[in-house]
């Protein structure tokens, strides 16, 4: 996949906790194995100056892993019972010299305790939204060729630049006239435009979907402009590879995309009915908010669990 086609996460955090269960699983039947001690949430593995941390705290921290294979969980848990220790040493330390009681402190617990115990409404919220039939996923599939029946990996020679707007008008000329790469970095010397050149090469789930659609015309040596920070991007178009999926195979990614959709709508239906439901003030130099209609795009929004994407991803 490329460095500048950067995919959002479809399952989020959602699908972190999946497996972080899974983990937690298995962590307690490896703890099991080849032992005749008590196993389990609760099972002690270690003691700083007599304070006990558990396989809890070690399942705990192994759901925040993300992306972890099966041989990779022993030799994880065993760096994550050190840190948990190291932890719990500076902890002790820190509770001698009442820093835990530091007013700093105890905003910061407070504030994230709000954003834990507001995430997990939403997340239990979200839980309850309906899965996408058969029919609807088929459906997706036949909506989108681009994607799957008519998918491609696409080679790129990026250029990145920062231009003016009267300096864009006039690549945008060039791009339909000059013949490749070299041509245009040429071009674009001789207008004092410095750029910075990569190859790079993307899937068709990888190219963000606004992109896709124009990309998708384009013959090997065409190209097309897009914005990036302040500047732009130059896509020149190398080459294609093609490489369908059938619906059997772009199944999981389908369900998990509208899934999360679904999710996203269940979150903020609830959202907007709280947000109606309750009596809200503004003061100070805040008081312009109560005019507003615009919803927040604050912490309780920003906790939900449910990731956006733009389109399925396949593995």
């Amino acid at each position: 996949m490329t460095k500048s086609f950067h995919a959002a996460t479809l399952q989020g955090r959602t699908a972190v906790r999946v497996v972080g269960c899974a983990l937690l699983v298995a962590a307690a039947a490896l703890a099991g194995c080849g032992s005749k001690e008590a196993s389990g949430p609760t099972q002690v593995v270690a003691k700083v100056s007599g304070e006990e941390i558990t396989e809890l705290q070690v399942n705990q921290a192994l759901e925040r892993q993300q992306g972890l294979k099966p041989d990779q969980l022993e030799p994880v848990s065993r760096k994550l019972v050190s840190g948990l220790v190291e932890q719990e040493i500076v902890l002790q330390k820190a509770r001698d010299l009442k820093i835990d009681r530091d007013q700093r402190v105890v905003q910061n617990v407070e504030a994230l305790k709000r954003e834990v115990i507001a995430r997990a409404y939403l997340d239990r919220i979200a839980e309850g939204a309906a899965k996408p039939s058969p029919k609807e996923l088929q459906t997706y599939f036949d909506e989108n060729p681009m994607l799957f029946k008519q998918r491609r990996i696409y080679t790129f020679q990026e250029l990145s630049a920062k231009v003016s707007d009267e300096q864009k008008a006039g690549i945008e000329a060039q791009l339909t006239a000059l013949k490749s790469p070299a041509e245009l970095e040429a071009y674009l010397k001789t207008q004092q435009i410095p750029t910075r050149s990569e190859r790079s090469t993307a899937a068709a789930e990888n190219v963000p979907l606004p992109v896709l659609r124009r990309v998708a015309t384009l013959k090997p040596g065409q190209g097309l402009i897009v914005p990036a920070n302040g500047g732009i991007r130059i896509l020149l178009l190398l080459g294609t590879q093609d490489s369908p999926v059938t619906e059997e195979q772009a199944r999981p990614a389908i369900n998990a995309y509208l899934m999360n959709q679904r999710k996203r709508q269940v979150v903020e239906t609830e959202l907007a009915s709280l947000r109606k439901s309750a009596k809200v003030e503004y003061f100070g130099k805040y008081a312009d908010l109560a005019a507003s209609a615009a919803p927040p795009s604050g912490p309780a929004s920003a906790g939900t669990a449910v990731a956006e994407s733009t389109k399925p991803q396949l593995k």
